[in-house]
């Protein structure tokens, strides 16, 4: 959900010739036998999963839609070509590999439509049960606020994943903990025991291992209270982000945490038995998995969310999703109502257990059946938290020039764990660092 540059420079473009958006013009009624493209990225499990709903929904749908599949690479393969049909004016009715910041390239260029119309429709759109099931909270991710946007909806939702959690059940037991820390406190417990033990091999296991990314630390922030951005700019300085700040420079200070000397060491680590918990995607698990069964371990663990304070217990997501692009009023609703197929108890079931992304109904984490959970204790782990309402679902601010405020928050990991700098000064230093690249990117559009 970055807003690159480049899309900077296209705001302020449109904003000055007056876009705004594409039209929506939606049918009474839809003629028989359309067809649509959709452009995808999905190959392995995906693709059979994804050719199964393509293939009920032309069958069974009474418009006599037909659904004609694309595979055009991977994510960034798809997005290449997405950039030549701009160019071109070839598009499809529908692709895969969209996010937050190209869906509003997208919308700029003229070329995406907006969902809302849709999904409020009287005829067309969701009934009150069919919005009850939807995760609005996740299909927010994919509004944006500011104008020229104004919290439309730009993408629809394939799939959910998350920064998580992930725990050695065994070695907690072992340390006297009966499940993972749910607060700070405990949360220092099990880093500081674990790092006096040895490894399967002999090895020293190290505490926890503090990545000096970005997103890894707001997660902590905000589940402990804090934010990182208000109405009057980024803050770092807010009383429960330096609580945050200031208990991972103890804990790096007391031995009870070191910093990974590479991507995904920590979660490699992990696999090996060298760490008690390492904070990664919910998607990794696959590789985790890799990892656990080439050191010939035996690790029983979960996936969950960091420890939290209060009401306050807190799980980051990242959304994958598809757009739709401008085409005659009847295909895009045709396109409409393949999304709305997708939306589906059965679509989504099968798609979850095939994808293992979480899914963005209630129906769908419902549906899932006994075998699948029971083979995968971690995506279940986190499909609980998702069915707890008390959870807080928070993804990372859609803003102007937010590309460049990642590396600042970085570096002000570092100059607290490794640096040994004062947390408030190195806070308020970033703070104001972060703040400067927003307004310099605000100038930039006029």
């Amino acid at each position: 959900m970055r807003y690159t540059a480049v899309l900077v420079a296209l705001v302020a473009l449109m904003l000055a010739v007056g876009f705004v958006g594409a039209d929506v013009s939606i049918p009474d009624e839809l003629p028989m036998g359309l067809t649509i493209d959709y452009w995808h990225e999905w190959d392995g499990a995906q693709a059979d999963a994804i050719t199964q709903i393509i293939d009920a929904f032309n069958m069974d749908n009474e418009w006599g839609i037909t659904v004609e599949q694309v595979y055009q690479g991977n994510t960034g393969g798809l997005i290449d070509q997405l950039s030549t049909g701009i160019v071109s004016g070839e598009l499809p009715n529908l692709s895969g590999a969209v996010f937050t910041n190209n869906a509003m390239g997208y919308y700029l260029d003229g070329v995406l439509v907006p969902l809302d119309a849709y999904l409020e429709h009287p005829v067309w759109g969701f009934d009150d049960m069919g919005m009850d099931n939807l995760n609005h909270s996740l299909l927010a991710i994919n509004r944006v606020p500011f104008e020229p946007f104004n919290d439309q909806l730009l993408a629809w939702p394939v799939g959910m994943s998350a920064n998580v959690l992930s725990v050695n059940l065994g070695m907690l037991e072992g340390l006297g903990h009966d499940g993972p820390p749910t607060d700070m406190a405990s949360f220092r417990e099990v880093a500081c025991a674990a790092n006096e033990l040895t490894g399967p091999a002999g090895e020293d296991v190290q505490g926890f291992p503090l990545r000096t990314n970005d997103n890894d630390m707001y997660s902590f922030i905000v589940a402990n209270g804090g934010y990182i951005y208000d109405d009057m700019g980024y803050n770092f300085t807010n009383e429960k982000a330096i609580e945050v700040l200031q208990f991972f420079q103890d804990l790096y200070a007391d031995g009870c945490a070191y910093i990974p000397d590479g991507p995904y060491v920590n979660t490699a680590d992990f696999a090996f038995g060298l760490n008690p918990m390492a904070v990664g995607s919910s998607v990794g698990v696959p590789f985790i998995k890799k990892d656990i069964e080439a050191s010939g371990s035996d690790i029983n663990w979960v996936n969950t969310t960091v420890p939290w304070g209060g009401e306050n217990r807190t799980l980051q997501v990242y959304q994958r999703s598809m757009g739709m692009y401008v085409s005659s009023p009847e295909e895009q609703l045709a396109t409409w109502l393949f999304l709305k197929h997708l939306a589906s108890p059965a679509s989504q079931v099968l798609w979850t257990e095939y994808a293992q992304y979480q899914p963005y109904t209630r129906a769908g984490l419902e549906g899932l059946s006994e075998e699948f959970l029971t083979a995968n204790p971690q995506f279940n782990s986190i499909r609980e938290v998702l069915l707890d309402d008390s959870t807080n679902l928070w993804s990372e601010p859609v803003l102007v020039g937010s590309d460049r405020v990642g590396p600042v928050f970085q570096e002000l990991i570092a100059n607290v764990t490794t640096g040994g700098m004062d947390v408030m000064e190195a806070a308020a230093a970033a703070e104001a660092e972060a703040n400067e690249i927003i307004a310099e990117a605000m100038e930039d559009m006029g």
